[in-house]
């Protein structure tokens, strides 16, 4: 369980570091000193300067310091104890940081939790033996900032959903389910319970569901059964009475799965929409054209589409509305199974085929089957 937290705190934070702003592009190696000023050294979620908390993931920008090729954290064999990266140390008040990651002109570290209770801290970077004038920093309570997916601090949270697939407006969460969220700057914490945690997601509170620290601060939570929906909704972290940023965001949708049902034949939109109006799935019915305007109104997770229709009409509404939802179900719905439907249905990217009259308990069978929740495969 722990390989795997730390595996998906890298992939969240180590990937948001590396795309963030560069400061300038590796060079000639230089026999001068590291020099280092205290806005080189930034939060490494939403890059705001001016102090720094135990325990802070943060980026520092020297110069005349770190290898041409990039050392990444862990090379060492021991995640927790790589100080030394790259031939690239940090050194807070004399105690060496955590090391992510160094490359020419750019270091990614973690602020030891020593400093707690310090009002300043000098700051040194260390390269082949070489190393900078001090600089002092103000050490604040703390200052909680989300990862992002653009390491700007603002947009769409860098986080999972309970699939362990990345939230995001083609894959948002479930009201209802778990998720995770990374951040930094919360400030000392106590074992792996973080102080008065709290997560809300477009102002609603939400239940925390764990609390722990593998590199960066990650928060399991349940998303609020009555959170709103849409594809940016503000997700903010309180640590300690101080809130994140609530330019951060994160794409939330119903538990219900939205269908498209697409005939032109009056009498299976209205069947269908009555067998799935009842089981409680949100159910759209469109008949010829219309189809292609259906992501209008929200993409479907399902489309239910008569093999009587044009092929390429159909074909047109699943290319477009897969742009938009990737891992959309389809199911076809034919008078015969003879071996020229299953072939249309085949064509048109069907992953099952109901024939008619449609039976009540095999259409839900059918739908809640494709409808199912899968882990994303990595």
């Amino acid at each position: 369980m722990i390989v795997a937290l730390q595996r998906a705190v890298l992939f969240i934070c180590l990937g948001s570091l590396l795309n963030g702003p560069a400061r300038g592009q590796p060079g000639a190696q230089s026999p001068a000193d590291p020099q280092l000023q205290p806005s080189d050294i930034v939060n490494a979620a939403d890059y705001s300067s001016g102090g720094v908390t135990p325990g802070e993931v943060v980026v520092i920008y020297p110069s005349n310091a770190g290898p041409l090729q990039m050392s990444p954290w862990g090379l060492n064999g021991n995640m927790r104890q790589a100080t030394l990266v790259g031939e690239t140390r940090v050194l807070f008040d004399g105690l060496p940081a955590t090391i992510m990651y160094s490359v020419r002109g750019q270091v990614g570290a973690i602020v030891p939790h020593e400093i707690a209770g310090k009002k300043t801290t000098q700051v040194v970077v260390e390269y082949q033996g070489r190393r900078s004038p001090p600089v002092t920093l103000a050490v604040i309570d703390g200052a909680p900032a989300l990862f992002t997916l653009d390491a700007s601090g603002k947009g769409q949270a860098a986080m999972l959903n309970e699939t362990g697939c990345c939230n995001s407006v083609r894959n948002p969460a479930v009201r209802g389910k778990p998720a995770s969220l990374y951040a930094t700057g919360e400030g000392q914490l106590s074992g792996t319970i973080a102080r008065n945690v709290s997560v809300t997601v477009g102002g609603v509170p939400a239940q925390v569901l764990y609390t722990g620290n593998f590199g960066a601060l990650q928060v399991n939570f349940r998303v609020p059964a009555n959170a709103p929906l849409g594809d940016a909704i503000p997700l903010v972290l309180t640590v300690g009475g101080r809130p994140s940023s609530s330019a951060v965001t994160m794409a939330v949708r119903s538990a219900r799965r939205r269908v498209l049902v697409l005939s032109d034949n009056a009498a299976i939109r209205r069947r269908l929409a009555g067998i799935l109006g009842r089981a409680g799935y949100p159910v759209l019915t469109w008949r010829g054209q219309q189809g292609a305007t259906a992501q209008a109104a929200g993409p479907p997770d399902l489309i239910i589409f008569d093999l009587a229709m044009p092929k390429e009409e159909v074909s047109e509404i699943v290319r477009t509305l897969r742009i938009i939802r990737p891992q959309l179900r389809i199911l076809a719905t034919s008078s015969a199974l003879d071996p020229e439907s299953l072939r249309a249905a085949d064509f048109l990217g069907a992953q099952a085929i109901l024939a008619r009259p449609l039976n009540a308990v095999q259409v839900l069978a059918r739908v809640r089957t494709l409808l199912e929740m899968r882990p994303a495969v990595y």
